[in-house]
């Protein structure tokens, strides 16, 4: 983890239904962290995506599989701890919209794995700043959402510290 970019306690997730994702990212709170997967965007917004990111101090990081891993489980745990990666975004946690009928994982299987990590574990899945409230005493550094940053005009609110 750099010391220049310290883990973001909020983070967007751009993904291939993220609406208006440069939008999106321009809102983010100062300090936050941008999660590109599927290299979803084309060059041009890229670029564009990077200029708002330093203008507004985020962290951008692909989901490489190196630096970052989505993990769901305990073999993709133990898969993401044999490639040294730095950080894990544990999902679903709650029903969410980008993975409709997906089961959550029970919150205390998920407490589990976050506790399991050698890392620092985002909950991702559902997750608002609400939420987030409500479990990051489980060994959560941080929260990502798609949904909870969408929409014209919607304010993000600061995730509890």
């Amino acid at each position: 983890m750099s010391t220049r970019h310290p883990l973001p306690r909020q983070w967007l997730v751009i993904a291939p239904r993220t609406p208006d994702p440069l939008a999106a990212a321009a809102r983010m709170p100062r300090g936050s962290g941008i999660l590109i997967v599927d290299a979803c965007l084309a060059r041009a917004d890229r670029v564009t995506l990077r200029r708002i990111a330093r203008r507004r101090g985020l962290l951008v990081v692909e989901d490489d599989g190196d630096r970052v891993a989505r993990v769901h489980s305990m073999r993709e745990l133990r898969r993401a701890g044999s490639r040294r990666t730095k950080w894990i975004f544990l999902s679903p946690l709650f029903p969410t919209a980008s993975h409709p009928g997906a089961a959550p994982l029970p919150l205390m299987r998920a407490a589990t794995l976050a506790r399991l990590a050698a890392v620092p574990v985002v909950a991702l899945g559902g997750m608002r700043a609400r939420r987030f409230a409500r479990v990051h005493r489980l060994g959560f550094a941080g929260w990502a959402g798609i949904d909870a940053y969408a929409g014209k005009g919607r304010a993000v609110r600061r995730a509890p510290a």
